[in-house]
């Protein structure tokens, strides 16, 4: 499990440096999280049926196994997603990172080679693992036209 004011760090990281994109968060429950950033400001998110200011109330309670950046996608969410223009979420969750403002930023993005139909594509992404080892979840089964499909 990852800290949750790391991944706030590396979004004021992010924010410092103006970039545009999503960042996904993927809790312990296999829950996702999209945070969409647009020159360096958070403009949305999103977390189940949360939405906006919602996220922001139950922020410290995400358990959050990982987390990635995509620069230059904006995931497509909901009205009720986008925050106030006047709203600064790291204000409003009362953290301030201005000591790390000063420090040489890390790079955010790593180079990332994998193979999709038979071609071999790069990605940039910041990915953040966590070393303990995931529970054994039971899937459903898969019903096709009322047979149970075996995979």
């Amino acid at each position: 499990m990852i800290d949750n004011t790391d991944v706030l760090k590396e979004i004021y990281t992010l924010s410092q440096a103006g970039k545009t994109g999503t960042v996904f968060i993927t809790t312990t429950e296999n829950r996702a999280c999209h945070i969409l950033l647009e020159n360096g400001r958070v403009v949305a998110l999103s977390h189940g049926s949360l939405r906006g200011e919602q996220v922001l109330k139950h922020w410290f309670n995400l358990d959050i196994e990982r987390y990635s950046f995509k620069p230059n996608l904006k995931m497509p969410l909901a009205g009720r997603s986008f925050l106030d223009d006047d709203i600064d979420i790291f204000q409003f969750l009362n953290v301030s990172f201005e000591e790390r403002s000063s420090e040489a930023a890390k790079p955010v993005s790593t180079s990332k080679k994998r193979i999709y139909r038979g071609v071999e594509i790069e990605e940039a992404e910041t990915s953040t693992v966590s070393n303990k080892p995931r529970e054994k979840v039971k899937k459903p089964l898969r019903i096709y036209r009322g047979q149970i499909l075996e995979d």
